[in-house]
């Protein structure tokens, strides 16, 4: 199976995985299996769908990652967080379904047990245009999940007043995670406009979306998914921000649960910074190990971030330095800019059925001499990390690889 533009699909073409409506949240358009025309094409362009996933000889490895089930768990999630903002846009007093929430979140966290190889982010699960707010906190709860359950270990010692196996459940995780910023939806249209143009969050007003939302989710959500509106913002070294009148917590002090959303959570503002083009994952990741962002968060939920998040995901395509195009095929966590990967004719050239002629690529071998210089077509030169030290010296790492 291989993912490509839908500019590159020709017919003939097979699909390996449903395309899904981006209008309408879980939707499918069209069943795994189905041969792509050319009316269907451009049907699939008007409706803006961007990339398919399609059959394709030698790259059967990539099925391991994607899992079906997992991706219609994905679209519940992202239809509560639609939902839900909906909801409340619409009415101060809309109520949330959080009985449902658990529900989903916890059907999602139960296919991620099951298929541990295929929770990795992989990308958005909605297409954001004109609809930031939705994709965003639905990214940011999909990551979330992915690093508490990485950090099953963290999570017992960090909360050790309640028992083993409630301290390591991360539904509550995953419902703060989803709700974090609805407080954004009680900030006058005005103050929310312009920080995404200027992407200013010293702006007073912007600020208190935080303590906005907790009012909101106060007294309907459990206390330990509140916290996570209340202090996603809030930084390990003692930075950041909560609205007004609330206090500010540095290190251990913010809950475990509002330290991974808010890691998260700037990863994905970092993807997508308000007023600027999107920028590719591995530029994000490299910023992050630097300080002065590195010192804002808990090495713990840095070191979760790089477990669950490939600078080059599966399935990317990539153009080598040799010239030649490749898809990655598997991602190393200690070494994340060097992963296997599979030549494959460059995307204009794509043919349905034309197999892979070289052989793969293990690009942590010093006998290739070679690295990425462009992933979906973006050139990510200068951006392409060595092996972080943080993931080095942890040991507990040892038990994500």
């Amino acid at each position: 199976m291989l993912r490509i533009d839908l500019a590159n699909a020709t017919p003939g073409m097979s699909l390996a995985l449903p395309v899904r409506d981006p209008r309408q949240q879980g939707r499918v358009l069209l069943k795994v299996g189905y041969e792509l025309d050319r009316s269907i094409l451009q049907r699939l362009e008007k409706l803006g769908v961007g990339n398919v996933w399609i059959r394709y000889p030698s790259l059967e490895a990539l099925s391991k990652y994607v899992d079906e089930d997992i991706l219609a768990s994905q679209g519940g999630l992202v239809l509560h967080v639609t939902e839900a903002f909906a909801g409340m846009q619409r009415q101060v007093s809309a109520k949330l379904d959080y009985t449902e929430y658990c529900r989903t979140i916890g059907g999602l966290v139960r296919e991620l047990v099951s298929n541990p190889t295929a929770a990795i982010f992989m990308g958005d699960l909605m297409d954001g245009k004109g609809q930031d707010l939705m994709r965003h906190s639905s990214s940011v709860a999909y990551l979330s999940l992915l690093m508490g359950l990485k950090l099953e270990g963290y999570l017992v010692r960090q909360r050790k007043h309640i028992d083993a196996h409630r301290a390591k459940e991360v539904s509550n995780l995953g419902i703060g995670a989803m709700l974090h910023d609805i407080g954004v939806t009680r900030i006058d249209q005005e103050v929310h406009t312009r920080y995404m143009r200027s992407g200013d969050d010293t702006d007073p007003a912007w600020r208190e979306h935080t303590a906005l939302g907790y009012k909101l989710v106060r007294g309907k959500i459990e206390p330990s998914a509140a916290t996570c509106i209340l202090n996603h913002h809030q930084r390990f070294d003692g930075s950041g921000y909560t609205g007004e009148g609330m206090p500010l917590l540095s290190g251990e002090r913010i809950h475990v649960f509002a330290r991974i959303v808010g890691m998260a959570e700037q990863f994905d503002r970092l993807r997508f910074p308000p007023g600027c083009e999107p920028r590719p994952t591995v530029a994000v990741l490299d910023a992050l190990l630097s300080d002065p962002l590195r010192s804002q968060f808990d090495p713990q939920t840095l070191r979760a971030l790089f477990a669950v998040v490939p600078p080059y995901p599966p399935g990317a395509m990539l153009r080598l330095s040799d010239g030649r195009y490749a898809v990655t095929l598997d991602h190393h966590v200690p070494d994340p800019c060097r992963p296997m990967v599979q030549p494959v004719p460059e995307p204009s050239k794509l043919a349905a059925q034309t197999p892979a002629v070289d052989e793969p690529i293990d690009l942590r071998e010093p006998a290739h001499d070679l690295e990425v210089l462009e992933c979906e077509g973006v050139d990510v030169r200068g951006f392409n990390f060595p092996p972080p030290k943080l993931l080095q010296d942890c040991s507990s790492v040892r038990a994500w690889l």
